[in-house]
């Protein structure tokens, strides 16, 4: 990791070629590069739909506590500042189980016309 300039500081919070569930990250797509950073909130006690990422995503909780939940019933939760490495190609859904809303920030690294997600079928 570079060293921040005088001043700054850096923080490592997540580095691994393994999901959070233990299983080894896909090569990345091929085509041209798609970076995509966004930042979510989820409501007290709400639970995200269903889904898989076709495409490698980490991040980090900013506030609150996110489990996400594997369609085998493994669990993780992850709290604020902590970093999340998911899982890829496996149907998982989040959920906020406290009483403050959840806020982290995902970064994607995919490829042009490949999605963020995928809704289970």
């Amino acid at each position: 990791m570079e060293r921040p300039k005088e001043g700054g500081r850096a923080t490592c919070v997540a580095d691994s070629s393994v999901s959070w569930d233990g299983a080894p990250l896909p090569d990345y797509p091929t085509g041209r590069p798609r970076v995509t950073v966004v930042h979510y909130e989820v409501a007290p006690h709400a639970r995200l739909a269903l889904h898989r990422h076709p495409v490698i995503n980490a991040g980090m909780v900013l506030r609150g506590e996110l489990t996400v939940v594997a369609d085998d019933g493994r669990e993780r939760s992850f709290r604020a500042g902590e970093g999340v490495i998911e899982m890829v190609g496996r149907l998982h859904y989040g959920e906020n189980r406290g009483e403050e809303p959840v806020e982290l920030v995902m970064v994607y690294a995919g490829s042009d016309g490949l999605p963020l997600s995928e809704p289970a079928e």
